[in-house]
């Protein structure tokens, strides 16, 4: 067979997507009687019935191998098995590097011990915890012991939502844990386990020590990511222009950067062995160096903190120069099938893993269309105008067969990839990563040198952000959102052109798989066109819902964010992501309540990365930093802002009535008190038809008895509760005057708020209201007609299964 491994690559893949995507679990009693088929097929005299029992067998493998990730039988004393709330006390053996973040530090923990004021308890599992601030001198192999309240990981039940909790599982991680500082963490004993890489950590910890007095932010920072693999120290909006220009990868260590050393280090052997008749004569050198490099590679891999991208890439490299050595045949494509081979075989939840399939697609799509960009021109151009070519076909053939897989990780296509690989990558991967590799061992044998060498990769850095900084100002594209039905679409119009000998089959075959990409992304209606339809989103301890209109025209209001200021932002992990996933590129109207950063930290990423035609407010928004933040992005781009209270006149959207109810004129200058700014929220009620919904925003009682002694209409079909649900809103007779058929709640789940309050979801079943909850139920989606009728509201299905 030309392609021996791709019958059991595609029944290995199989089974893993079947486990993995569509959670089918097979039983492993059909394990022997398949192998018992396949050793008698064997020597049969057909081949079709033992690869059909090959396929079915290693299809089988596949599913089993990665059914201890989706369902694990946990012990008692797994860590996941505690109590989550109350803290507790523990002790554990550090297994990774610690990884330092924007904000604070990771540190991935086996636990060996719950302490406790009696006696010990014995702890198993893995804890990865979260610290605000560093954790010193800790490093892989050391003893530590810290208080901690565990939390098991859970997703929020957003669309495009990355799956945080299966992505901890594939790494074994089934619970996590915050430790307020890193003063809090104890270090009880250095280097009781893995004592070598501890050593190769204090390593990389001097080499980094040793930049930073070297090299000033922020090329320090990009340096260690490039070099170390330390990614905490690049600054937040330089990493944000790496990924709006599509170079993101540059900044990981990964199958790029290994193969650029490994290359750099053959040929600075060969040019130091050449001279040598003898071993000319009695070595096949070019072979033997590539050998050779093999345990630099290796070393450099737990250097860097052995990373699982940095790993495969070693892994890659090494099986391809074993099969060089052994003068196997070393065609690309059957390299590359075994690498896939082996990395899933050791370990199969790979598959799932972003890099692994970025990695593998980008150096397929090299291998298979690169040379039909650059064989048109090969040896009719000749020189550096050939190898520009080449390069450049290299860029467009990798871009290109990822834009699909990107644009649907991601929501977002950079076709300024294409120019900024063809600037980045020379500065940053021949320049600045082989100047700067070739300097670290020097910090220690010529210090001296070693600053000279770090300088001048550290100017190679400035240079490229500088061009980084000016391409990423161009606008990235959100024209395509692909769902799975496109992937596969894509990746078999790839194998087809890949694997079908026959080339009229192949071009058919995969032309005709690339126009039903092309219709089914293109062509297909709007199944909710005509329709009104509200996504209540579930941003954990926040609000922000997504109006869409009968006509196409978006709303969307607040955006949420953390309630206490800072932490990740909600806007870009949270929000955007599902915004994209809906196929939302531009919001007509920006809405916030008020400035609370519950409600308005997620609005500055949206209002920075989609086009905003007008902002609502009901009145300034005082001394709030994300508030500040987010008018000066809105004035910058020149977005329409409007002042909207209960003296406004209703708008007409798209036939659907918005109704301002609050906040009064003379209640615009809230001050800082919170009472006072949640009373002066922005209240709409929307109205289509039969139907209306409530929008409350965060007021309270006070509000509450205003609308009702001006005799406000606050009837509703929807009620969006006020407040997350709070004791101090949502009073008897507001409901009473509302009536509403359904409730929806944001909240965040197990909030420290302890919200919503019993008694306010007590009163609102009393009442016979449905209620919704985004901390239980994930986002909720309302649809009705233009004319009223509610076609169904509902909490997206599968979030939480």
């Amino acid at each position: 067979m030309e392609r021996p491994l791709l019958l059991p690559l595609l029944a290995f893949i199989g089974g893993l997507v079947v486990a993995g995507l569509a959670d089918i679990s097979l039983s492993a009693r059909f394990l022997l009687p398949l192998l018992a088929v396949s050793l008698v097929a064997a020597f049969g005299a057909r081949s079709l019935p033992f690869h059909a029992a090959l396929f079915i067998l290693i299809f089988l493998l596949g599913n089993l191998s990665l059914q201890p990730y989706l369902h694990p039988e946990l012990s008692p004393s797994h860590v996941a098995n505690v109590d989550s709330s109350q803290s507790i006390v523990m002790e554990g053996v550090v297994v990774s590097r610690p990884e330092m973040t924007d904000k604070g530090c990771r540190l991935l923990v086996q636990s060996e011990r719950l302490v406790e004021a009696d006696s010990d308890m014995p702890l198993t599992g893995k804890l990865l915890l979260f610290i605000d601030g560093g954790v010193g001198d800790i490093l892989t192999g050391d003893l530590v012991r810290c208080r901690v309240r565990t939390r098991i990981p859970r997703k929020y039940g957003l669309p495009g939502e990355f799956d945080y909790p299966r992505y901890l599982a594939y790494r074994d991680i089934f619970a996590t844990g915050f430790v307020a500082s890193g003063d809090d963490i104890i270090l009880m004993g250095r280097g009781v386990a893995y004592p070598l890489q501890r050593r190769i950590d204090a390593v990389a910890r001097d080499l980094g020590r040793f930049m930073d007095t070297v090299v000033s932010p922020p090329e320090n920072g990009i340096l260690k990511a490039l070099l170390l693999g330390e990614r905490g120290g690049v600054a937040e909006g330089l990493e944000d222009a790496y990924a709006r220009s599509g170079v993101n990868h540059i900044l990981s260590i990964s199958g790029f950067h290994v193969g650029i050393i490994a290359l750099f280090l053959f040929h600075l052997l060969f040019m130091a062995t050449r001279c040598s008749e003898f071993l000319m004569l009695h070595l096949n050198l070019r072979r033997t160096l590539l050998l050779f490099t093999l345990p630099v590679l290796v070393f450099y891999l737990f250097l860097s903190g052995a990373a699982p991208a940095t790993a495969r890439s070693v892994l890659t490299i090494t099986v391809y120069v074993i099969a060089l050595a052994l003068q196997r045949e070393t065609d690309p494509i059957n390299s590359l099938l075994l690498a896939a081979l082996v990395i899933l075989g050791l370990h199969p939840p790979a598959i799932f893993d972003l890099s692994f399939q970025l990695s593998f697609l980008a150096i397929w799509g090299i291998l298979v269309f690169a040379p039909l960009f650059t064989h048109p021109f090969a040896g009719k151009i000749g020189g550096v105008a050939e190898k520009g070519l080449l390069f450049l076909g290299v860029s467009v053939a990798a871009t290109l067969v990822t834009l699909i897989p990107v644009a649907y990780y991601f929501h977002r296509v950079s076709l300024t990839g294409l120019v900024s690989n063809f600037i980045i990558v020379p500065l940053m991967g021949y320049g600045a990563v082989v100047i700067g590799f070739s300097a670290l061992p020097f910090v220690y044998l010529a210090p001296s040198l070693a600053k000279f060498l770090l300088i001048g990769a550290a100017f190679l850095v400035r240079l490229s952000d500088w061009v980084i900084i000016n391409l990423a100002r161009i606008p990235v594209g959100t024209f395509i959102h692909p769902d799975r039905i496109d992937l596969f679409l894509f990746y078999s119009a790839l194998g087809v052109f890949t694997f079908v000998s026959l080339r009229r089959l192949r071009y058919g075959g995969a032309a005709l798989l690339a126009g039903a990409l092309v219709v089914h992304l293109f062509c297909l209606p709007d199944t909710g066109a005509g329709k009104l339809r509200i996504s209540f989103l579930s941003v954990g301890q926040g609000d922000a819902t997504l109006i869409r209109f009968p006509g196409g025209k978006t709303m969307l209001v607040d955006g949420g964010g953390n309630a206490r200021g800072g932490g990740s932002d909600v806007g870009e992990r949270l929000v955007a992501p599902a915004l994209w996933k809906m196929g939302i590129s531009a919001i007509d109207y920006l809405v916030l309540t008020h400035p609370h950063p519950d409600h308005c930290q997620g609005l500055v990423f949206v209002a920075k990365n989609f086009r905003v035609r007008e902002f609502w407010e009901g009145s300034e928004g005082g001394g709030y930093p994300e508030y500040s933040v987010l008018k000066e992005i809105l004035a910058a781009r020149h977005v329409t802002t409007r002042t909207v209270n209960a003296a406004s006149q209703p708008f007409v959207i798209d036939g659907v009535r918005i109704e301002p109810l609050a906040p009064l004129q003379q209640s615009a200058e809230g001050g800082d008190d919170p009472s006072n700014v949640n009373n002066g929220s922005l209240v709409l009620r929307l109205v289509a038809g039969s139907t209306s919904v409530l929008f409350t925003g965060d007021i309270g009682a006070v509000t509450e008895a205003e609308l009702l002694r001006r005799d406000a209409t606050v009837q509703c079909t929807v009620l969006k509760v006020a407040h997350h649900g709070s004791r101090f809103s949502s009073s008897r007779p507001f409901l009473a005057a509302a009536a509403p058929r359904y409730a929806v709640i944001s909240a965040g789940y197990g909030n420290s708020f302890h919200l919503p309050a019993p008694e306010t979801v007590a009163n609102l079943v009393r009442n016979g209201i449905t209620v919704f909850r985004t901390d239980l139920d994930g986002t909720i989606e309302m649809s009705c007609e233009p004319h009223g009728r509610v076609v169904g509201i509902a909490a997206t299905a599968g979030h939480f299964d």
